[in-house]
């Protein structure tokens, strides 16, 4: 507090002393504005005189050139006429001349040897001579025609200071015979300067240029003002030294001692320089008389300054014992309490509030509003406090404050407008809400956000779709859905774990966020599900669908590669179903993402990696196949499958052995075809009980063979899902069904597919050898199709490979196709492996195949599958059980 009212009195008096400071110099500005305006002026007025002398001894010049020249001419005719001058009439003519000049001279004529011989006074008895005068001997030696002035001379006739104007006269044969001159006396420049009005201490003088002294006014009684007298102040000196014709000067070494404003200006018409000088104690009269009221006045103001704040203090010193009782309540406050005009000025703040900024109190008292708020505008700030201060009401708002450090938090501030001291302020009370927002934060990214990926989740994802639907129907446009699933993710959390997994779809996630743009939402539902919404892309269902698929298969390459997990790479691909939605007026928002959903599983269909569009005939399809799978999971229980058998035959046309292939008696479909329903199994694990049952239905049916002679060399080939192989009980399940039916192990043949092979091998490898010990044979069925690694040829206990039927349909027309089957034959025959052709259906077919080495086949040359009641028939048994 001593601290604050320290800085207070040096506020005022630095405040104070600073108006004192700004008043005297403007005063003092206003002065010497006025002494140069005057001192300008006085300038131009000496500079005018100085003129008026100049052209006033010019005229003078004038008048006496004129009369020398008439002198002139009459004396060179007197000497032309009668060869001598008469002195009667010169002196007559010089009488009568004299009448025509405004001032006094003397005219005189000199013969050719420099003596007066004629003028007014002169007579014989006349010893004056002018011969070694210097305008004489000039106008002996020269003849130029001119009028000259001489420079100040001491009269020898008169016995005064004069200044000679002479002209050179000639004889008849243009020899010099003299000079006629007109002697003006120095007291006629002296009358001439007499008549200037100059003041108490103005001055003008005369010099010749050797700057002796012709004239001055007024009479100077010094040596110094005398006439004929050489001198000058330095100041002149260096003027007439420059050779300028004319120009104002200030002197202060002066010989009568007085300060002046001068005007020098060189005579046109004689050796000689008039100065006009007019002296500061007469021009600078009032100046001085104003100089004493500013002075008084600036002592006035400062009486009155410091008479004001002392009044000042004592208000200052009021009104903190006024507020010092509130202050304490106010700085014991736990909220962040400060008050402020409405101008957003800090009037008084609480300990709290300073501490929550990070300012000193001093600080935070005078500070806006605006420097701390980092939420609103000025402008929205002005009318926030406009509202609060025309409302009776306590408002609560929200808003961000920044630290002195720079870092922002957020903050929940009660304001209200009271009265103080007359006018209106803001009590407002301010809490840090930091920790309420992040737990809302919190709250708020558990609501809508996935937590592996950050990406939006299903709740928010239907509200954006929801908003994007009502948004399509006002601007007529539309937009798009893709709905991507992972291929064979589930392949992935199986053999590499579910953290692997994770790293999967979190790159999965950054892969999709870099291929759409910045307004498009890109969504996980869960799982390997993933959708995007583009939003706004064109009122034109074609271009709409252009964009849709142009960012569709940019994520579909994007997504196509090979990512490292764990110790092993992974292949990678995505099947994505694209939907259009704004087009259906009152759409729900379930509607598109049910669509993009089935459009995905076509793209399923259509062998994954793919992309498709949805379409009606989707829908229906997708219903079938709803329906489909409701079924199917009761079939097993309702024992509606059935086992058909499809004959393998020798080379010779002997029927070796059958494989097993399950057929789906519907109730109302009629028989099902496995392509229906296989794949579908294999997606809702369906198939693992089902492998199970065709597994036991086999094995019982070799143990019902093995009693017929006929039948007993018979093996049955059955297919093995990779789901049910890698289960963990399978050897052990394989090896107690043979035991509870009693086959013979080696007549039970398994078809494995590549996609079974090519993850975690030695697992595989262990799995088929514990098999191949007890007597189980091994297929490779579909080889060529898929990966065709020959390193689990080498490492694996295969028996038998299987040329696939996509081979042998074309294996005539195609050199490929026929390559590849030839290769299989080969490869076979070197890893000491037999090999079956399936899908043969031409004797031509099975005549190539034949020549290629291949001598077991199957396919509808031979037999289509046949239930059991047919396959007995064709062999000609009973039908048995």
């Amino acid at each position: 507090m001593h601290q604050d009212k320290k800085t207070v009195v040096l506020t005022l008096i630095a405040t104070v002393l600073a108006m004192n400071v700004f008043f005297a110099g403007l005063l003092a500005y206003a002065l010497s504005a006025a002494k140069e305006r005057k001192e300008g002026e006085v300038r131009a007025t000496v500079e005018n005189m100085a003129l008026l002398l100049d052209q006033s001894v010019n005229a003078s010049v004038r008048e006496i050139d004129l009369l020398l020249r008439e002198m002139q001419d009459h004396l060179e005719g007197e000497l032309r006429a009668g060869g001598r001058l008469d002195r009667d009439a010169v002196n007559a003519r010089i009488a009568a001349r004299k009448g025509w000049l405004s001032q006094p001279v003397e005219i005189r004529v000199t013969d050719d040897a420099g003596t007066v011989v004629l003028g007014q006074g002169v007579t014989p008895e006349t010893q004056v001579n002018s011969a070694d005068r210097e305008f004489f001997i000039a106008h002996r030696t020269h003849d130029d025609g001119r009028t000259r002035v001489s420079k100040l001379l001491f009269g020898r006739v008169t016995g005064a200071w004069i200044t000679v104007f002479s002209r050179r006269f000639n004889a008849p044969d243009g020899r010099f015979a003299g000079v006629v001159a007109a002697a003006v006396p120095a007291a006629h420049f002296q009358e001439l300067l007499s008549g200037l009005q100059l003041g108490t201490h103005g001055i003008a003088l005369i010099r010749d240029v050797d700057k002796v002294m012709i004239a001055r006014w007024p009479v100077l009684d010094s040596p110094a003002g005398a006439i004929g007298t050489q001198g000058g102040s330095q100041e002149l000196s260096d003027i007439v030294a420059s050779g300028v014709q004319a120009q104002s000067f200030y002197s202060t070494r002066t010989a009568d001692g007085v300060t002046r404003i001068n005007a020098y200006r060189r005579l046109a018409s004689m050796p000689a320089f008039v100065v006009v000088g007019w002296g500061e104690k007469d021009y600078l009269v009032q100046w001085h008389a104003d100089r004493r009221k500013a002075v008084m006045l600036s002592a006035l103001f400062c009486l009155v300054t410091v008479f004001a704040a002392w009044l000042l203090w004592r208000m200052v010193n009021a009104n903190e014992r006024a507020n010092q009782r509130s202050r304490i309540l106010l700085q014991n406050a736990s909220d962040g309490i400060h008050i402020t005009d409405l101008e957003g000025k800090v009037i008084e703040a609480s300990d709290a509030f300073c501490r929550m900024l990070g300012h000193a109190h001093g600080e935070v008292v005078g500070m806006n509003v605006s420097q701390w708020d980092a939420s609103h505008s000025s402008a929205a700030l002005q009318q926030v406090k406009a509202r609060l201060a025309a409302s009776p009401e306590v408002c609560t708002l929200e808003t961000t404050f920044r630290r002195k450090d720079g870092a922002l938090f957020p903050v929940e501030i009660t304001s209200f407008a009271l009265e103080v001291d007359g006018r209106t302020v803001l009590f407002n009370s301010a809490r840090d809400i930091t920790a309420r927002k992040s737990t809302e934060e919190e709250v708020k990214r558990l609501a809508y956000f996935d937590p592996l990926t950050g990406l939006p989740n299903r709740r928010l994802l239907m509200e954006r779709l929801a908003l994007a639907l009502e948004t399509c129907a006002r601007a007529h446009s539309r937009g798009a859905l893709l709905f991507i699933d992972l291929d064979n993710f589930k392949a992935v959390n199986d053999t590499v774990g579910h953290h692997e997994g994770d790293h999967l779809l979190q790159e999965v996630a950054l892969v999709l966020g870099r291929c759409v743009r910045k307004d498009d939402t890109v969504a996980r539902l869960g799982g390997d599900e993933f959708v995007v919404m583009l939003e706004d892309l064109s009122a034109d269902a074609i271009e709409a669908i252009r964009v849709a698929d142009a960012i569709g298969n940019k994520i579909l390459h994007a997504l196509h590669k090979t990512v490292q997990l764990g110790n092993a790479e992974h292949r990678v691909s995505v099947s994505i179903g694209v939907t259009l939605f704004g087009d259906a007026a009152g759409e729900g928002v379930d509607e598109p993402l049910k669509r993009a959903d089935l459009a995905m599983y076509q793209a399923k269909l259509a062998g994954r990696n793919a992309l498709r569009f949805f379409d009606p005939q989707m829908q229906a399809s997708v219903r079938a196949r709803a329906e489909l799978e409701a079924g199917l999971w009761s079939a097993l229980d309702k024992g509606q499958f059935c086992l058909h058998f499809q004959p393998q035959v020798d080379a010779d046309g002997v029927i070796f052995g059958v494989e097993a292939l399950v057929r789906w008696l519907h109730p109302e479909r009629g028989l099902v075809p496995p392509a229906d329903f296989i794949p579908l199994a294999e997606e809702n694990g369906l198939i693992v009980p089902l492998g199970r049952w065709v597994l036991q239905t086999a094995c019982a049916q070799l143990a019902a063979w093995a009693r017929d002679p006929a039948t007993a060399r018979l093996s049955i080939a059955v297919n093995v899902s990779a789901r049910q192989f890698r289960q963990d009980g399978f050897v052990d399940e394989v090896l107690d069904c043979l035991a509870r039916c009693g086959a013979d192990p080696a007549q039970l043949e398994l078809e494995l597919t590549e996609s079974t092979l090519v993850t975690d091998i030695d697992t595989i490898g262990s799995k088929m050898d514990a098999l191949k010990a007890s007597g189980v044979r091994f297929s490779l069925d579909d080889f060529g199709t898929g990966y065709s690694s020959l390193a689990y040829l080498k490492r694996l206990p295969l028996d038998q490979l299987k040329i696939d039927r996509d081979f042998v349909r074309d294996i005539l027309v195609d050199p490929n196709d026929a390559a590849i089957a030839r290769m299989i034959t080969v490869l076979a025959d070197t890893l000491g492996l037999s090999v079956i052709a399936e899908g043969v259906e031409t004797e031509a077919q099975r005549d190539f195949l034949a020549q290629q080495g291949c001598r077991a086949y199957q396919g509808y040359l031979f037999s289509r599958p046949l239930s059991l009641a047919e396959l007995a028939a064709l062999l000609g048994v009973s039908p048995g059980r």
